[in-house]
């Protein structure tokens, strides 16, 4: 017994369906795409003064229009930055040996025509700046020199790396699932725990 024709009609546009949502999951939608190509972390290196890590780096190409309209608008704005220290693990994936994330979010005071910078490292408030230009919020939010970052214990051993990532952004998918836009890992060159200069390295 054949299949009717509106029942054939039926199944074709419930597999057209399925195959079109399943495309449209594979792909990112192409502003977040776009923000997260060029948008990179460079100038990454660090000193090391006793058990600590003065991390240097700096975020490019990530402010863009939509993200300046946010915050003139009063938005709380800004970019999480994940700091990694792992050991170089030759048969085996790399191990992470101490890690930190560091939150900074700007807002717009209208009335002052100030912007307040905070500054969160794993979600404790540690610092705030205010400032008054484009150009001073820009800097805030997006260089950072010798900032103390991590901690080494001395007998930390092997070869280790440094690494930096940004998130600068978010999107859904499907219009339903949200998901996070983050630059790539950008990592120093292998380095022993007692060096005191790190230099940099690639983005992975």
């Amino acid at each position: 017994m054949g299949v009717p024709r509106a029942g054939r009609l039926i199944c074709a546009l419930s597999l057209s369906s399925v195959l079109t949502g399943d495309a449209l999951a594979a792909q990112p939608p192409r502003e977040a795409s776009a923000r997260s190509a060029r948008a990179a972390i460079a100038g990454l290196s660090a000193v090391r003064e006793g058990p600590v890590l003065l991390v240097s780096f700096r975020l490019d190409r990530a402010l863009d229009e939509r993200t300046w309209e946010k915050i003139e608008s009063g938005l709380p704005t800004g970019f999480t930055y994940d700091i990694q220290v792992r050991r170089i693990r030759r048969r085996w994936f790399d191990k992470a040996v101490v890690a930190t994330r560091l939150q900074v979010v700007a807002m717009y005071n209208a009335l002052t025509r100030e912007y307040q910078v905070n500054f969160r490292r794993d979600g404790e408030l540690y610092a705030s700046r205010v400032v008054t230009s484009q150009e001073e919020l820009e800097r805030a939010l997006t260089t950072f020199e010798q900032l103390p970052s991590v901690e080494l214990a001395g007998e930390t051993p092997g070869r280790l790396v440094l690494r930096v990532r940004a998130e600068v952004g978010t999107r859904t998918r499907l219009g339903l699932i949200p998901d996070r836009v983050h630059t790539a890992w950008a990592q120093t060159t292998p380095f022993r725990p007692a060096q005191r200069q790190i230099g940099g390295g690639e983005a992975e």
